[in-house]
């Protein structure tokens, strides 16, 4: 492996938010020392010098209507020489220049953050060093190993986890009070925080040997492409199905969403489906059930129901990204013919019975 694809997310700010173009300072225990419950920074405060609040800070890293705007952004890691060491160094990394926002009259747009979440297995050699301007937290297994809060020039910190040979176990005290325990050949979580904050300069550089994975490739399908309309009344014993998957298991619940379109109209012809379905942690697939209904308009042909998969967070979109079903009339009911000869039967009697009494 010579890259490593990491899927983030940046999220654009106007200068006028009061954490932007604020004080200029170096600046620890902004954040705590766990993510919350959604993976995130909980708001610290530290000295209270570059922040102003809790309410503030919790909207640099989740979608707030007209406070942000967000994209997708990805960033390549390579191993130029082969030697497990992943880096990607940008001196100018200013991903949404003219985007979003905008760059407010500026050369450049500098007011944004970006959150990258992935997982690595643990090998017991693994360094992962940082250096950059402006706020920078890295957590491993949820816990503060890297606090490079503040608006400042660039700055570089290093969390080192290599064990001896004859160990299986790292386990190191950090600045938080908690204790970052790894053990070989599990499995823990990665999550990088990032806010630019303040013109003139951005710079971001990560080198590491964690082997962080990439963010899923997904796809969609339709195995069961062909549904049927149920009479009226009864129930649809003849659905279609189309399936998200990915080619590995991933590692954290993804949120995959989708568009609809087609000729069948949703909540008429078939069951609403939604505009997004979860892929859960370790699983690699998800299906999204097509059942039609029944309804009164007569020979109104095949209908189709079509998905297309769309740009979102977490995820990145393999080549198959739409699929069709098509949803097919019910055929027109056959007599019951034996109904109709027991009748016949029936009234074949009692017309015997009538002519003999």
């Amino acid at each position: 492996m010579t890259q490593l694809t990491l899927s983030g997310k940046v999220r654009d700010f106007k200068d006028s938010h009061n954490d932007f173009e604020h004080v200029i300072a170096p600046e620890k225990n902004i954040v705590g020392p766990k993510l919350d419950e959604d993976s995130k920074p909980i708001y610290k405060g530290g000295k209270g010098k570059t922040t102003t609040g809790k309410e503030n800070f919790d909207q640099w890293f989740r979608d707030v209507d007209d406070i942000n705007l967000g994209k997708r952004l990805d960033i390549v890691l390579e191993d130029t020489d082969g030697n497990g060491v992943f880096t990607y160094e940008n001196t100018e990394f200013f991903p949404i220049d003219d985007d979003l926002f905008g760059n407010e009259g500026r050369p450049h747009n500098y007011h944004f953050t970006y959150e990258l979440h992935s997982k690595f297995t643990y090998q017991g050699y693994e360094k992962f060093t940082f250096t950059g301007d402006d706020d920078l937290w890295v957590f491993i297994d949820g816990k503060l190993v890297i606090d490079l809060g503040g608006v400042h020039s660039a700055l570089t910190e290093t969390i080192d986890m290599k064990i001896d040979d004859d160990k299986t176990e790292f386990r190191k005290g950090l600045d938080s009070g908690e204790t970052l325990v790894l053990e070989k050949g599990k499995t823990y979580s990665f999550d990088l925080f990032f806010a630019e904050r303040h013109t003139t300069k951005s710079h971001f550089q990560i080198e590491t040997s964690l082997l962080l994975k990439p963010a899923p490739v997904v796809c969609i399908k339709s195995p069961d492409p062909k549904a049927v309309e149920p009479y009226a009344g009864e129930v649809c014993l003849d659905g279609g199905k189309f399936v998200i998957c990915a080619a590995e298991p991933v590692t954290q619940d993804t949120v995959i969403t989708y568009d609809v379109r087609g000729t069948a109209q949703e909540g008429k012809d078939y069951k609403s489906i939604g505009r997004s379905a979860t892929i859960p942690e370790g699983q690699k697939e998800v299906c999204i059930d097509v059942t039609p209904l029944a309804d009164k308009v007569a020979c109104e042909g095949d209908e189709t129901v079509i998905v297309k998969l769309q740009p979102g967070e977490g995820y990145k979109l393999g080549k198959c990204k739409v699929a069709k079903v098509t949803i097919s009339e019910a055929p027109p009911k056959q007599p019951n013919y034996l109904l109709i000869i027991l009748v016949i039967i029936f009234l074949a009697i009692c017309g015997f019975w009538l002519l003999v009494h």
